[in-house]
């Protein structure tokens, strides 16, 4: 026999502030680090890969770390500044039913 289920498909993402005279400078401070964030990431794994001295295991480490850095960022921080304009604050939950995942 199964049990109550409740099937959650959407959380509220509270924000950082409820006053609407912060969230457009709240969002151009978060954009700025963001754009930051990636052009730093990514010039770095440009530089590493263009220049052959830089093919050594520390430096191809940093690239590494770089690309992790810069795929974490674009997974969180869109959905964040989204998330700050928006007036909803609702986070949509997209779950994979166990039964389709690969075993």
């Amino acid at each position: 026999m199964e049990a109550n289920k409740t099937q959650v498909t959407e959380f509220v993402l509270t924000g950082l502030t409820d006053r609407p005279g912060l969230q457009v400078p709240l969002f151009l401070v978060f954009l700025v680090i963001y754009l930051t964030t990636m052009v730093g990431n990514l010039g770095l794994i440009f530089l590493i890969r263009k220049d052959p001295h830089l093919h050594t295991p520390m430096y191809l480490l940093l690239g590494s770390l770089a690309f992790a850095d810069a795929c974490s960022s674009s997974s969180v921080t869109p959905r964040m500044l989204v998330n700050i304009l928006d007036k909803s604050q609702m986070i949509s939950l997209c779950l994979i039913p166990v039964s389709s995942l690969p075993s």
